[in-house]
């Protein structure tokens, strides 16, 4: 006859511990998604708000550059204003 490695109450403990240990596995695993899909919400609130800083950010260039218009033209009305005044 074939010698056993292990009894019967042996094998019974190894199967309690590798049940145990799945258990603790599983709740970890738990927890990883939930830190996981509470990541993934704060990025999506984090790309909003670059989105919404970067949107702001291009209006106060716009305005910037709409100013530096204004006083290009601005500029170019009074040298034609001094032009005409110095011609007549």
């Amino acid at each position: 006859m074939a010698e056993q490695w292990y009894d019967n109450k042996e094998l019974y403990e190894m199967m309690v511990a590798l049940s145990k240990g799945l258990e603790a596995t599983n709740a970890e695993l738990g927890k990883t998604q939930t830190l996981i899909r509470d990541y993934n919400g704060l990025r999506e609130r984090l790309d909003k708000c670059e989105k919404r800083l970067d949107q702001e950010e291009g209006q106060g260039k716009g305005l910037k550059d709409m100013w530096g218009y204004i006083t290009g033209a601005l500029g170019v009305i009074v040298a034609i204003a001094a032009i005409i005044v110095k011609g007549g």
